[in-house]
Order: structure tokens, then C-alpha cells, then sequence
């Protein structure tokens, strides 16, 4: 099984000072909207990659983590942009039959770095 980088750090705040440079005076908060909409979308995200796991569309869900590997990496999510990177490559070479465990280990370590990202842009939990 395909395993993520070792010592993948959670969260790096970092990357966040590279999406910094988009903001200015007219749009102060341009990273934080950003960051909102990410942060907004990510549970349905990851709800369908458990159901294309489930029904074992390997090609759609390497697509899935491919793009979600890209937006939780700008906004420094470095834990799970290596656990969507270690599962794309997974089932581009083997299917979805294994993918479970690591999908899981995805969604905790979302679970684990959304809190780290609202705290530093200043976000309220939306429920």
C-alpha cells in the first residue's frame, strides 16, 4: 500500500504567506474568503471520494485527490495533501480495493489540520 511522505507536517502556516501576496488594500481578506469556500466544500469533497472508493471508480477518485492534494497544499494542509497524493497514487496503480484505510487516515488528518487553518485566517466554525 502507498504510504504519505513521512514526517508530513499538519499544518504550514507558510504556505499561507505565499497566498498572502494576492491580498492588498482594496481586498484584505481575500485569503481568508478563499480559505472559507475551501474549508466549505472539503467535507462533500471528501464524502464523495468515500463513495467512489465504495464504488470502486478508481479514475474519478485519483481526480478527486489529485484536486484536493493541490487546494489543502496552498492553504498549508501539508498532512492531507500527502494522504490525497499517497491515495491517488494508490488507486491509479491498484484500484480501490485497499484504499480504505488511507482514505480514512485523509479524513483525520482534515479533521485534525480545518481547526489550524481557521484559527490563523481568524475563521468561525460554520456548522
Amino acid at each position: 500500500m502507498q504510504r504519505m511522505e513521512p514526517f508530513a507536517p499538519l499544518f504550514d502556516v507558510k504556505q499561507l504567506e505565499k497566498l498572502r501576496v494576492l491580498q492588498d488594500e482594496s481586498d484584505p481578506n481575500v485569503v481568508a474568503e478563499l480559505a472559507r469556500g475551501f474549508l466549505s466544500r472539503a467535507p462533500q469533497r471528501l464524502g464523495r471520494m468515500r463513495a467512489l472508493m465504495t464504488s470502486g471508480d478508481a479514475t474519478t477518485l485519483a481526480h478527486e485527490a489529485h484536486g484536493l492534494a493541490s487546494s489543502s497544499g496552498m492553504f498549508g494542509m501539508m498532512r492531507v495533501r500527502a494522504h490525497c497524493k499517497a491515495l491517488e497514487n494508490l488507486v491509479r496503480g491498484e484500484g480501490t480495493g485497499s484504499a480504505a484505510p488511507l482514505l480514512s487516515e485523509l479524513e483525520q488528518a482534515f479533521e485534525e489540520a480545518h481547526p489550524l487553518l481557521r484559527a490563523e485566517l481568524g475563521l468561525e466554525e460554520v456548522l
